[in-house]
């Protein structure tokens, strides 16, 4: 027996990465998700799509509002900013002008009343503390709680931005409150100020997280620290040149074959000219290598420094 999907005339399709999130989602938030991806107005207008999406589950806006901004911080949604924000995150926000710097002296701290004033006067932080219990994976004590009300009492950020923020620790299993309190304020400090600079933010913090643990391993750099030069350039072939695992790989077997050993500073040498040769791809720098061969075997030079062409040499056998 097989199974076999009516389509009928019209198909919603979702992105494979959401399976990766199936455990931390809700019931609400997949409910979310479907009706979204299925409703034409999310395409021209997101505060109108969630106020018929609520309708159509009988969830209030906000709640809409929550499970969106939970799958915008899994990396499966992104929004267009040119409409109005959504009315629940604009409900939280408190936008500032002129940002201080606050970064020496941290969040205020709340007495037990004076927390209650806040939440009191600022209804909509309750929904916003309640999901970021949901998305850590706790119920907050009066510390925690103080913590997500300066976010956005004191320094002005919005729910969806502060979501964004929390799901991001969760991903860097960084799941402390404190060290939230201490990322958001250096965000801050930095003109970080609202949801698509954040998000363009995290994405580079995240990749480059991500790629660091690769070349560590690659150049079998074990637990000592990099120096700021290494970060720099491991900044520049990730998030600058854009180059993927392939291609560094590649990079890092023609510095061993030609040196002896692994060298960040010789690989950046070899990226640096494959960058400012337009080779991007792992494709386009072995077809340099078959132009380079075909070149010597009719007696012509390679158009490299000479270390460079050295190293071609010593990898490939010429």
């Amino acid at each position: 027996m097989k199974l076999t999907f009516t389509y009928g005339n019209d198909v919603v399709v979702l992105p494979t990465a959401v399976a990766e999130h199936l455990e931390k989602a809700t019931k609400k938030d997949l409910r979310v998700l479907f009706a979204l991806a299925a409703e034409p107005m999310a395409r021209i207008d997101l505060a109108e799509a969630c106020r018929l999406v609520g309708a159509r589950l009988t969830m209030g806006e906000r709640e809409v509002e929550a499970s969106l901004s939970f799958w915008r911080g899994t990396g499966v949604l992104a929004a267009d900013d040119e409409g109005e924000a959504p009315p629940a995150v604009q409900a939280v926000a408190t936008p500032a002008v002129a940002p201080k710097v606050i970064a020496d002296k941290g969040l205020p701290s709340y007495s037990t009343e004076e927390l209650a004033g806040v939440l009191e006067r600022r209804a909509e932080l309750a929904a916003l503390v309640d999901e970021c219990q949901r998305i850590f994976g706790k119920i907050f004590n009066a510390g925690e709680v103080s913590v997500i009300a300066g976010l956005a009492d004191y320094l002005g950020l919005d729910g969806e931005y502060i979501l964004l923020l929390l799901s991001h620790c969760v991903r860097m299993e960084k799941k402390s409150l404190r060290y939230l309190e201490k990322t958001a304020i250096s965000l801050h400090d930095d003109g970080i100020l609202d949801a698509r600079s954040l998000e363009e933010r995290l994405h580079r913090i995240e990749t480059m997280a991500t790629a660091t643990g690769k070349i560590r391993t690659m150049f079998g750099l074990s637990s000592r620290a990099l120096t700021a030069k290494e970060k720099g350039y491991i900044e520049n072939w990730v998030c600058g040149m854009q180059y993927d695992d392939e291609v560094l790989k590649m990079a890092y077997e023609i510095t061993v074959d030609a040196i002896g050993k692994a060298s960040i500073p010789y690989a950046n040498s070899i990226l640096e000219r494959w960058n400012a040769a337009g080779y991007r791809t792992a494709e386009e720098v072995q077809n340099a290598i078959a132009d380079y061969r075909r070149q010597k075997s009719n007696g012509s030079s390679f158009d490299v420094d000479d270390f460079f062409e050295a190293a071609i040499r010593r990898t490939y056998g010429e």
